[in-house]
């Protein structure tokens, strides 16, 4: 197949990260793949490394006509088979640009529960958890356009252990647990800096992204003197740091299924998270983790705690965490079940996914 996939973005996150992924799987199962955004972005950058075919369409808002125009020129040269639009603006422009054109069918990737608007011109809708699912269907999209492919992550690497607590300044037997992620109110990263203070003295927390936004800067002072707090900064290696550590930390306030968990899966990570989303789809209490309720710092602490003094429960979650990835959440599966939803949309044809709410 050929297949074009629009993504408008200039910051790096799991949407961004998430569909240079399935470029890169989808090129490597022999179709052919190229990509359409704003090309002074790191996706743009990141598709020039990986030698993805790409084109700049700045898409600024949703109603750029000379974008909008670029792109179904665009679409008319390459005659793809599947347009492939990533949230909501590049699922807008990915339904326009393939109207008109035989044989070329829309389909587009809800990453968030809050995405509802401007994804119904496209056939088909993929969730990326069921509760995004669910939030498209509550908002009027018709049950059988929408199918829940799961993100799925490639296995991460082996670290070396003792360099990197040498390099981040933490003792080679303190209980460390790590967080990645933007610094953005969602992520919760306040979370964990009041936790720290109800924490025992053997725990720490290692913070990876770079916290140069307002509220990362807010972070950074309310941290000011916690020494079993690290900021690692941004690490375009972060996935494969994870083995380093000894359990993973959400402490998010929304989201739809975050990357970093199903990487810390592959990892072999017990996982603490708070209660949101699609995070219980895969996350089961008790079992490859512990589960707590959203904005509760205490908690967060708690469960941290209750890993830090039970090594041996620790280590058993993190081995059913890593069955959990195993059969679920590897990138091979989420390519397949991406590819079958194109498959069955091009031997069929229907309506598009559903009203506009």
């Amino acid at each position: 197949m050929r297949i074009l996939h629009v993504l408008h973005s200039h910051g790096y996150g799991g949407a961004e990260n998430h569909c240079l992924m399935l470029m890169r799987a989808q090129r490597a199962a022999g179709h052919e793949v190229e990509f359409a955004g704003p090309l002074d972005s790191w996706i743009g950058r990141a598709c020039a490394e990986a030698g993805i075919p790409a084109h700049h369409v700045a898409m600024h808002g949703l109603y750029d006509l000379v974008s909008h125009w670029r792109l179904r020129r665009l679409v008319a040269r390459l005659a793809p088979d599947i347009v492939h639009g990533h949230l909501i603006r590049g699922a807008a422009y990915a339904a326009r640009a393939q109207h008109g054109h035989r044989g070329c069918v829309a389909v587009c990737t809800a990453h968030a529960t809050t995405a509802r608007k401007h994804m119904g011109g496209c056939r088909h809708v993929i969730a990326v958890s069921a509760a995004v699912r669910d939030n498209l269907i509550a908002a009027g999209y018709a049950a059988d356009t929408v199918t829940v492919v799961r993100n799925g992550v490639p296995e991460v690497g082996t670290p070396d252990r003792a360099a990197l607590r040498r390099e981040l300044g933490i003792p080679q037997d303190a209980f460390v647990a790590v967080n990645a992620g933007r610094f953005i109110p969602d992520k919760g990263q306040d979370l964990l800096v009041q936790a720290m203070h109800d924490l025992p003295a053997s725990v720490h927390v290692v913070l990876i992204g770079a916290p140069d936004t307002a509220y990362g800067r807010q972070v950074l002072q309310t941290a000011a003197g916690l020494e079993r707090l690290h900021f690692a900064g941004y690490r375009r290696d972060a996935a494969d740091l994870l083995r380093a550590f000894d359990a993973y930390v959400l402490s998010s306030r929304r989201e739809a299924l975050p990357l970093a968990i199903v990487e810390a899966m592959s990892a072999a990570l017990p996982i603490v998270a708070t209660r949101v989303g699609g995070v219980p789809e895969i996350v089961i209490d008790g079992r490859n983790g512990l589960l707590v309720e959203p904005g509760d710092a205490g908690a967060l602490a708690q469960a941290l705690g209750t890993l830090a003094a039970n090594p041996e429960m620790a280590r058993r979650m993190g081995e059913r965490g890593r069955e959990t990835y195993s059969a679920e959440l590897t990138v091979d599966l989420m390519t397949r079940q991406t590819l079958q939803v194109y498959e069955a949309l091009r031997t069929t044809s229907g309506p598009a996914a559903g009203n506009e709410p």
